[in-house]
């Protein structure tokens, strides 16, 4: 039986490490309205055959905040369940309403417009904001950054404990291999 002991204490620890970055990250971006998303970053490792490191979010618009790509269209299920939240009534027909209004999906040469507001490029969400500190400010792919940013911190924290986890089932083989029995 391979026991990752060391290892996994490692990757508790850098699992800490991993979240206060990313909680860092979040506040460098501008991403800390109510905290909801920062407080939500947990970390846990899962320890059956070889360990695992999951960081994960319990709120559903981390993803959004990551990659504004993903938030440029909703799909019809998180319509319909904000419709269910909203106690708006319509069903399908009216989801598919709604999202054809959101979607890009107009026709060729008409505006996107919503009320009495005309949106440039087709488009009917706001132009990018400038902040006071410039438009330098990182404020996508908060989780690619720390990956990319800690790596090496990560690699080097993990490289000892792996290495003693390696040297302790070694050591077990060769205890097991020489208790020969001689007749």
């Amino acid at each position: 039986m391979i026991k990752f002991t060391h290892t996994n204490r490692t990757l508790t620890e850098v699992g800490k490490m991993l979240r206060v970055k990313l909680q860092d990250e979040l506040k460098f971006q501008k991403h800390n309205a109510t905290g909801r998303l920062s407080s939500s970053l947990k970390y846990n490792v899962i320890k059956r055959g070889m360990s695992v490191l999951n960081i994960t979010s319990s709120v559903s618009y981390w993803r959004a905040v990551n990659n504004p790509k993903f938030a440029k269209v909703p799909n019809l299920n998180t319509i319909l369940r904000w419709m269910g939240q909203r106690s708006i009534k319509g069903g399908i027909n009216s989801a598919m309403a709604i999202l054809s209004r959101l979607s890009s999906g107009k026709k060729e040469g008409q505006k996107a417009n919503y009320g009495n507001k005309t949106y440039p490029n087709n488009n009917m969400r706001q132009p990018y904001i400038t902040y006071e500190a410039g438009n330098k400010v990182r404020r996508t792919n908060f989780a690619g950054y720390v990956a990319n940013k800690f790596k090496k911190d990560v690699a080097n924290k993990l490289a000892p404990s792996i290495g003693e986890d390696v040297a302790s089932m070694i050591r077990e083989k060769f205890k097991n291999n020489t208790k020969a029995k001689v007749s």
